[in-house]
């Protein structure tokens, strides 16, 4: 099973590095539909979403250190943003545990049509780089959306950034850079937020879990690699083809039950 795991991992890790976003919503479908192909066992969506949380900690810190070395992160969107996210992500991972899976299968194959949608959206407004300054109505919206986000994220272990991304480069008006370096700082909050639910309600496996991380750190850096020879509108109708797949077989499977 540990050797599933990493290469559950890997594959994982290799879109997240060639796309930036889209990982985590390989990550959860994979857990959910290769484990009974292969070993005829079914993680619960709430084993799944530790997994999940586990594996974002660990690759959002990796990415949040960089970025905030190159100074790439805007820091009164992260704090707005950010520390909702971390509460809302502790509440959701907390009403993950009483919330039937069919629910939780429901709101992932929502937010997974979502990232389809959101892919075929250009990642490269040319914005300025310039401070974003709040305003009382854009600090409520903020911090509302970043409870809300960060709750769904909690309820099914998503980080979210395929959500957080164009958010900022469209409301924000980041250039894509400093929207990944700010969104990996907020998406490594909703991580800790969730994560500290799932160790407290024993929601993990860690022996299992490190060797999916083990797996996804590894894609990660290969899929950097690989990304430098690839055209980033091929790698984006490749994840699309994928996202749309799998979704066809999780509406399918959930019908089936």
């Amino acid at each position: 099973m540990s050797l599933t795991l990493f290469l559950i991992g890997l594959i994982s890790g290799v879109v997240t590095g060639l796309l930036s976003i889209g990982g985590g919503i390989i990550l959860i479908s994979f857990l959910i539909i290769i484990p009974p192909l292969i070993l005829k066992e079914t993680f619960t969506m709430q084993t799944i979403a530790g997994f999940a949380m586990l594996l974002a900690f660990f690759s959002t810190l990796s990415g949040s250190i960089y970025y905030w070395r190159a100074r790439l992160i805007e820091r009164n969107v992260v704090l707005f943003l950010g520390v909702p996210s971390f509460f809302g992500a502790m509440l959701g991972s907390f009403l993950s545990e009483y919330t039937p899976e069919k629910i939780l299968k429901i709101i992932f194959i929502i937010l997974a049509v979502g990232a389809v949608i959101i892919l075929q959206i250009s990642q490269n407004p040319n914005h300025a780089d310039q401070r974003f300054r709040f305003q009382p109505y854009s600090a409520v919206l903020t911090v509302g959306a970043g409870i809300v986000i960060g709750g769904i994220g909690g309820l099914i272990g998503l980080a979210a950034g395929f959500i957080y991304v164009p958010f900022m480069t469209y409301f924000f008006k980041f250039p894509i850079k400093k929207a990944i370096g700010s969104s990996l700082n907020t998406c490594f909050l909703l991580a800790c937020g969730g994560l500290a639910i799932k160790f407290g309600v024993h929601s993990i496996a860690l022996g299992l879990g490190f060797s999916l991380v083990l797996g996804g750190i590894i894609g990660a850096q290969l899929g950097g690699i690989i990304g430098k020879f690839l055209s980033p509108l091929i790698l984006k109708e490749v994840a699309t083809l994928l996202i749309s797949l799998i979704c066809i077989k999780l509406i399918y499977d959930l019908f089936q039950l």
